[in-house]
């Protein structure tokens, strides 16, 4: 990445007009991979949805470049089962450059100490990039359905206490 400095913090509503930026700059295959639907424009609605966070049951944390966001993560947990299912999008000058995996790791952190065991999510066929950042939790269990792989990642136990 250079010398340029990126970070990763919780998402706020105020960063919708980031995060609108941000999608403008990617391609419509990003956007097609993260939304498994060709958005010309993300809605207003989805932005919002993105933003939204209880910081317990859902979790948004944004990658963050000389002020501009680059990538956004989320979880939303789907029942007390100890499952979330995740969503991350990277934009397109950012991708292969660790900026997911900082936000993964990140997200897997907030999500540990939460109670949350597993990530799931719909991964497109051909999106290997996210295919591969999966692969990163050991255990991770692929199941294709439709063109999609359903994909379950067992998160790593959390250290006790980091503060």
């Amino acid at each position: 990445m250079n010398d340029t400095q990126m970070f990763t913090r919780i998402a706020t509503p105020s960063d919708g007009e980031k995060l609108r930026a941000m999608f403008a700059r990617s391609s419509t295959e990003t956007i097609y991979r993260r939304f498994h639907t060709p958005f010309p424009e993300v809605p207003g609605w989805m932005v919002s949805l993105m933003l939204d966070a209880d910081h317990h049951d859902k979790e948004a944390l944004v990658a963050v470049v000389e002020e501009k966001v680059v990538g956004h993560a989320m979880y939303v947990r789907l029942a007390d089962d100890g499952e979330a299912e995740m969503a991350i999008i990277v934009e397109d000058f950012w991708q292969s450059k660790g900026v997911g995996k900082s936000l993964l790791l990140k997200l897997e952190e907030r999500a540990g100490l939460r109670g949350i065991e597993t990530f799931t999510g719909e991964v497109l066929g051909h999106n290997r990039p996210m295919l591969g950042l999966a692969s990163m939790f050991p255990g991770t269990n692929y199941a294709t359905q439709d063109g999609a792989y359903h994909v379950r990642m067992p998160l790593r136990k959390v250290p006790a206490a980091r503060t």
